[in-house]
């Protein structure tokens, strides 16, 4: 959990530590009341929602769009910790926790490239799945090389490789032309790609962050290092290959939509007086 960016391990000790001593967390509330959470900043747990660490307590956009309410809770059960007002009595005179406070939480919609974006900048990795893994066994069909398979032995020749801008970086020559270097990366590894002037100034719309390239190009070994030198470039449209494949029909079954449970809602106003509230 120290490895996600902005969290450190005073923030990781408390949640780690009441995980040990009285299970799993059940739920984002439960967490709330459990963990002591005033040692992790709101950053701190933005960046837990995104990188997924708080996956099984909801869905991370609703947790991220709910923060504020989440931090809330967690102050407010803290208060009721210290001051001894956590637990209730019953009729019975037996000691019993205090009712929960639910926070209802709506999912939001995040697509599934964003939360990769998060994971990438924040772990460093693509922890859920890869960005090209919905393209690798398409693109097989355009007699590509797997990135990770580019060596020495290719060197001086001419091939085609299909992967991912994971980096861009421009520079500008002696005479102030511009160029590119940039990382290419499939589910094999990665390679460099040299993109000199006179191809970056009629292609540089192409080399964006995220988006699938077919690269043709001649391998060249530079200081040890393997790089392909540009000569072709284009944007690979699975859109296209899907259109030009025949339709074939699905088998269909039966289905019955379950009886669906119903659930009764009960809403009491909280006010500041968190003693007269329980």
């Amino acid at each position: 959990l120290t490895a996600i960016k902005n969290v450190g391990l005073g923030a990781v000790e408390p949640l780690v530590a009441e995980c040990q001593k009285g299970g799993e967390f059940k739920s984002i509330e439960d967490l709330c009341r459990r963990a002591d959470l005033r040692v992790v900043n709101r950053r701190a747990m933005e960046s837990l929602i995104k990188a997924g660490a708080l996956d099984c307590l909801g869905d991370r956009g609703a947790l991220l769009s709910n923060i504020g309410r989440i931090l809330a809770l967690a102050q407010r059960e803290q208060h009721l910790r210290e001051t001894g007002q956590s637990a209730m009595f019953d009729l019975w005179g037996e000691t019993m926790p205090a009712p929960l406070p639910s926070l209802e939480l709506e999912a939001a919609d995040i697509s599934i490239k964003e939360r990769l974006a998060w994971e990438r900048e924040l772990m460093g990795v693509y922890l859920s799945e890869h960005p090209f893994s919905a393209f690798a066994t398409k693109v097989a069909s355009e007699n590509t090389i797997l990135c990770g398979h580019i060596d020495a032995e290719l060197v001086g020749q001419t091939i085609v490789v299909a992967g991912m801008v994971a980096s861009v970086h421009q520079s500008f020559t002696r005479d102030r032309r511009p160029f590119a270097s940039v990382m290419l990366e499939d589910l094999d590894g990665r390679v460099e790609v040299m993109v000199w002037s006179e191809a970056y100034t009629s292609t540089r719309d192409l080399w964006q962050e995220g988006n699938i390239l077919l690269v043709e190009g001649r391998v060249r070994l530079r200081n040890d290092r393997v790089q392909l030198n540009c000569e072709n470039v284009r944007r690979y449209q699975p859109e296209a290959a899907q259109e030009a494949e025949p339709e074939v029909a699905e088998e269909t079954t039966a289905y019955t939509e379950p009886a669906k449970s119903r659930r009764l809602t009960i809403s009491i106003s909280q006010t500041a007086d968190a003693e007269n509230d329980i």
